[in-house]
């Protein structure tokens, strides 16, 4: 049987005990159909991976005995993505990239130019699971809760450094940037791009405007490709 990968909280964790509550819980026992004596690997969004196996299940929980543990990821910067709302249901395509490329945490926003008004974070969050899973990460990606433009700039303060992706700007790459610091935000549009007053609130909020080449990219398109860079650029994309 394929050796199937799970979240948990760190408080989960107690000594060499790991309990699997909630969604995961029920994923393990009803979808996957677990039972005593099983392999599972299990991360708790800290980097390490726990070989483990379940040495007993309950109604509302099951308790795996760590067997090993290793570091398998070490992150040098956390990234948000701030991603603008799309139509279709294609924001899904974009959380689900984002999280195989390793982004910490995407935020969906609202702007004067969004064609979309529904987001269910829930679903989202869903989705990012399914995509750590797939890509056998060691972290699980935070989906926020939908926020307006106007959110989305009150909080640019509180990261080290900001990138702003705006069809306008012709010249400064993502790569010439240089972002410093441990907490990058990286902020990408709707379909039907930033008006002039968003990129100036923006920019006079301290992001650093950038391209992303001479080509019009789709809106989703644009968050793979802006994620890919940033990360590449940042030595988050190696081997190491």
């Amino acid at each position: 049987m394929e050796i199937r990968r799970f979240f948990v909280s760190p408080s989960d964790i107690q000594g060499n005990t790991v309990t699997v509550r909630g969604d995961e819980f029920a994923h393990m026992t009803r979808v996957l159909r677990y039972k005593v004596g099983y392999s599972a690997i299990v991360c708790a969004n800290d980097g390490i991976e726990h070989s483990c196996t379940v040495k007993s299940i309950s109604k509302d929980f099951a308790e795996l005995s760590i067997d090993s543990s290793h570091i398998a990821d070490v992150k040098g910067v956390n990234l948000t993505l701030y991603a603008g709302l799309l139509k279709n249901n294609k924001l899904d395509f974009a959380i689900q990239k984002a999280v195989e490329l390793g982004v910490d945490r995407i935020v969906p926003f609202t702007s004067a130019n969004c064609a979309e008004n529904k987001f269910s974070q829930d679903r989202a969050q869903k989705i990012a699971l399914e995509a750590a899973k797939q890509c056998g990460s060691a972290y699980l990606s935070e989906v926020g809760k939908l926020v307006t433009i106007e959110d989305v700039i009150g909080e640019l303060q509180s990261y080290d450094d900001v990138l702003f992706a705006y069809e306008c700007e012709k010249e400064h790459r993502i790569a010439d940037c240089k972002p410093k610091g441990k907490r990058i935000a990286l902020i990408i549009g709707p379909e039907g791009g930033f008006t002039a007053d968003e990129a100036s609130r923006i920019a006079k909020a301290g992001a650093s405007t950038v391209t992303l080449g001479r080509r019009i990219l789709r809106a989703e398109t644009a968050s793979i490709v802006a994620c890919a860079i940033l990360l590449d650029t940042l030595g988050e994309l190696d081997c190491k």
